[in-house]
């Protein structure tokens, strides 16, 4: 039996029925099962970390796919599973550990690898750099505006597709051959936010206008349109500013691994671009 942490977020929505079609026994957790629409097949369990039984979660579970919120519960986690039996654990950190960030979100994952590395079974270590699907974040301005706004100096990036993330974690879950590895995992190409911007555009079939701002005019934009309380604002511009300089570098890592390019950018714009047209008219 797996269990997957975060069955609901990016990764894991692409896990579990990555894991299931691998034929793997699932075991999903979630706070809210009515909400989660996590696939059938999988034993979806009802807790949240804050108060869950860590025992009677871990009961019968081999493998443990390591994602919490904030990365603060995974030591415990890490040591429940082992009490628990389990003999692998494959932690989802970043690629900012790798490069030494001294952000506060790197520093959590950090100290998460390691609570994991000592916590007594297998490990496999799983480090992606930024997320396609961060790229979410651009729906309202595109829907209400056709506009995209990013802070003046945002750096090119190798953007990495949550499928081939989830790709290289079934491997890890299901197979002993990455026991004690550390993969960084990127897309294949370093993309300026422009030409993702442009990129977009093509899958839309309509030019989206690129625009950048200030900092302080986002920070506005952030707390202003999204409501983002000034911790998480203060945090976003911590994590850019640490990884701006090497945000564009590309790992291999997917193709070696998974025997074919990464999923591109283009791809991702295609497959969501429904996503982003309504209700702009134009």
């Amino acid at each position: 039996m797996i269990f997957v942490l975060g069955a609901t977020g990016k990764v894991g929505r692409a896990l579990v029925p990555a894991l299931l079609d691998a034929g793997a026994a699932v075991r999903a957790l979630t706070r809210d099962p009515a909400k989660a629409r996590i696939d059938p097949r999988a034993d979806v369990v009802q807790a949240d970390l804050d108060t869950a039984d860590l025992p009677a979660l871990l009961d019968g579970v081999d493998r443990v796919f390591v994602l919490t919120q904030g990365a603060h519960h995974e030591p415990a986690v890490a040591q429940a599973a082992a009490r628990a039996g389990a003999t692998h654990l494959v932690k989802l950190s970043t690629t900012g550990v790798h490069f030494g960030q001294p952000d506060p979100i790197t520093l959590a994952h950090a100290e998460a690898e390691q609570a994991v590395r000592e916590a007594g079974p297998a490990w496999t270590i799983l480090r992606p750099g930024a997320f396609m699907d961060n790229r979410f974040a651009w729906l309202r301005t595109i829907r209400e505006e056709n506009a995209v706004y990013v802070p003046e100096g945002d750096p090119a990036s190798a953007l990495v597709h949550v499928r081939d993330i989830a790709a290289v974690a079934t491997l890890a879950l299901t197979t002993s051959a990455h026991e004690g590895a550390t993969y960084q995992l990127t897309g294949g190409e370093a993309l300026t936010t422009e030409r993702q911007v442009a990129i977009l555009s093509d899958a839309l079939g309509r030019e989206i206008e690129y625009v950048e701002e200030p900092e302080s005019a986002a920070r506005q934009r952030m707390t202003r349109m999204y409501g983002w309380p000034a911790e998480a604002v203060d945090g976003f511009f911590a994590l850019k500013r640490a990884s701006a300089d090497h945000e564009h570098v590309v790992f291999g890592t997917v193709e070696r691994l998974l025997g074919r390019p990464p999923l591109t950018f283009a791809g991702w714009a295609r497959e969501n671009a429904a996503a982003f047209t309504y209700p702009y008219r134009g």
